[in-house]
């Protein structure tokens, strides 16, 4: 299965920007800092914060390309971060499975997904991708190493 720096990778540039958007702002710039991207210009409250977050969004988009230094735990945080505002997807899939949740939340051993059959994780996706965008299901699913081939 993909890692979790192998999965950002794969999803599309503007996908990536939500992403590192989800996060709370103290991590983002953590990111920032450890990746080598700097804050140019500005102050604290300028008026074009989010473009310039976008930019470096970009640029940590373009260093992971490249093979920057994100570690794994940071990039399975990020991950985390989105799907948690991903809740409706969360909810579905537990539903699926029968894991008692609060909207997509649980405190259950999801270890179980990773062993799961592969026609039962192609139906998974199938029900998903219904009524979700197919880049988060997919996602969700590899994050989670469900096997669907």
């Amino acid at each position: 299965m993909p890692t979790s720096i192998e999965l950002l990778r794969r999803v599309p540039e503007d996908r990536f920007h939500q992403i590192v958007l989800s996060s709370p702002k103290k991590f983002r710039e953590e990111v920032f800092r450890r990746a080598g991207i700097k804050n140019k210009g500005g102050g604290a409250f300028s008026l074009t914060s989010n473009a310039k977050t976008e930019v470096r969004s970009q640029r940590l988009y373009a260093a992971l390309q490249e093979e920057t230094e994100v570690t794994p735990e940071i990039a399975a945080e990020l991950i985390r971060n989105y799907l948690y505002t991903r809740r409706d997807l969360l909810a579905e899939a537990l539903d699926y499975f029968q894991v008692p949740h609060d909207h997509g939340l649980t405190n259950d051993d999801l270890d179980f997904m990773a062993d799961l059959a592969v026609d039962k994780a192609q139906r998974l996706e199938e029900l998903l991708k219904r009524k979700h965008d197919p880049v988060d299901v997919e996602l969700y699913l590899d994050f989670m190493n469900i096997k669907r081939t």
